[in-house]
């Protein structure tokens, strides 16, 4: 009787896998900086992990808990989850996306977008520092309500960085 208290009671104990927190539904990091993602879960070990990337296996079931990605590019941004199983059960994390921001090549040189009579032109930049999204604090609409309305014109939008100044 008594081998068979102790299995109920290392049966009673054991606890399947769960999420201690989920990820952000998306994630913006720069191009070329390394990404760790990590799967935040807890429940009776041993605990195995597998990453799930666009809905295609990256790994098999491991000890790991997390997925490095040493220089990350442009061709890593989608949709990451990852897959936590135990004696007792599995579970699938909720999908982050992410997003690889990149420094795209200025143009020199006037660049020029038309604007119909009554249409807006929305000029808009999204500013990134350390790899995280500084949330906008305005959009500028120009409206032209005429051809020859006081806001028709050329306009400048000057860039100040720490090595100059960029006209574009």
């Amino acid at each position: 009787h008594l081998k068979g208290f102790l299995r109920l009671h290392w049966l009673l104990d054991d606890v399947p896998p769960y999420f201690k927190m989920e990820p952000p539904p998306a994630q913006v990091h720069l191009e070329g900086n390394r990404l760790v993602l990590t799967c935040m879960a807890e429940g009776s070990w041993p605990l195995e992990f597998k990453w799930i990337y666009n809905g295609t296996e990256l790994t098999r079931f491991s000890l790991e808990y997390r997925y490095l990605i040493p220089t990350l590019d442009r061709a890593h941004a989608g949709h990451y989850r990852c897959i936590v199983r135990n004696r007792v059960g599995a579970i699938m994390q909720c999908s982050t996306e992410v997003q690889v921001a990149y420094m795209g090549g200025f143009v020199e040189g006037e660049r020029s977008q038309t604007v119909s009579q009554g249409e807006g032109a929305l000029i808009h930049i999204t500013w990134f520092r350390d790899g995280r999204k500084i949330p906008s604090s305005s959009r500028l609409v120009f409206i032209i309500e005429s051809p020859l309305s006081d806001k028709a014109g050329y306009y400048i939008a000057p860039i100040d960085f720490a090595g100059g100044m960029i006209e574009g």
